[in-house]
């Protein structure tokens, strides 16, 4: 018997539960919402093909050497597109967005050591168009929905296995470890082990990332419905210490917290399923008492989000981890490794 449930909320109920883990069961999610395991498949498979969704890996920052976070608003004179272009080029940007008020785009960008945050500051500032650019520097980000969060601490490194079943999941975040294992040159235990170990020490993280503003129509069919996950920015300046108000923030369930230096004490984005939702997450956040004001502005079009999916991991030699399973198990022999298979000739990785 199908969940009485329309369509459109089951869409995004099915949707939600793949945000922040993009290999959640489809049986799990199915047996929560009271509907087919065949229901939750056609879903997210009908999401993916009409471009609703999107099933991909992000990279931990330490992985990429990324160091220095800041996210900069500008105001632009003539034709935002261009602007929006060379924005969404630059290998620094990870989140490009057209929005509301003074400032018409946004970017947060994330670089290596220093100077790299001042010479990726002044590109943008040096495009034409470019009036005004404030920049909001990030001491810490406490909450990413959609990426693994910068330690500081790169104990863990990857090698040349770790790479190739990071660079499939790249490609299909869903595989299963039989194909992650065929990718990697190991067995499918392998791995298990391996992914295991990379989400598990926050190398990576599987989500599902809506994309925002997509047209769908919810039976495939007819007019299509703006299926869009409505958001906004929000500066919050808070009373007495920054560390007191982040748990009250965090209640809120918001999409991303980073704790900044400048004319804000937080940069929170938040997000609903629907605008009537998403007021009342701000009214509930602007009435904290931690908190003494708020600034918002709408993300109007969000035209690129992505952190890290698209780079590549380098190949490095692996130090074993003390609480690593896969290392443990490994004997002296090198062959003794549970997850590799030795290397066949005629099956290339």
């Amino acid at each position: 018997m199908e969940h009485p449930v329309e369509s459109a909320e089951l869409r995004r109920r099915v949707l939600r539960g793949l945000r922040e883990n993009g290999r959640a069961s489809y049986s799990r999610i199915a047996a929560e919402l009271g509907v087919s395991r065949r229901q939750v498949t056609q879903i997210v498979q009908s999401a993916i093909t009409r471009g609703e969704l999107r099933l991909t890996v992000s990279i931990s920052p330490d992985l990429l050497g990324l160091e220095r976070f800041a996210y900069l608003q500008l105001s632009v004179s003539g034709p935002i597109a261009p602007v929006r272009s060379a924005l969404a080029a630059m290998p620094e940007s990870t989140f490009v967005a057209d929005i509301s008020g003074h400032y018409s785009i946004d970017v947060e960008v994330r670089v290596g050591a220093d100077p790299h945050l001042r010479s990726t500051v002044d590109r943008v500032r040096e495009l034409p168009g470019v009036q005004e650019v404030r920049t909001h520097l990030y001491e810490s980000i406490e909450v990413n929905r959609y990426s693994p969060l910068r330690t500081g601490r790169t104990s863990f490194v990857v090698d040349e296995a770790d790479r190739a079943l990071v660079s499939h999941l790249q490609r299909n975040g869903r595989a299963s470890f039989r194909e992650l294992g065929e990718a990697a040159g190991i067995s499918p235990s392998g791995a298990r082990l391996r992914f295991e170990r990379l989400t598990r020490d926050g190398a990576v993280k599987v989500v599902g990332i809506p994309v925002r503003g997509a047209l769908a129509s919810p039976d495939g069919a007819g007019a299509a419905d703006r299926v869009e996950t409505p958001s906004i920015g929000v500066g919050v300046k808070i009373r007495g210490r920054i560390s007191a108000a982040l748990s009250s923030v965090r209640s809120l369930d918001p999409e991303f917290i980073a704790t900044t230096i400048g004319d804000y004490d937080l940069i929170v984005t938040l997000s609903a399923d629907s605008y009537e939702e998403l007021l009342d997450q701000a009214d509930r956040l602007r009435t904290l008492p931690e908190v003494e004001r708020i600034e918002t502005w709408a993300n109007l079009r969000i035209v690129k989000e992505q952190y890290g999916e698209g780079d590549r991991l380098s190949a490095s030699p692996r130090t074993p981890l003390a609480d690593d399973p896969a290392d443990t198990a490994r004997q002296h022999p090198p062959t003794a490794d549970p997850g590799r298979r030795p290397r066949d000739p005629a099956h290339p990785r």
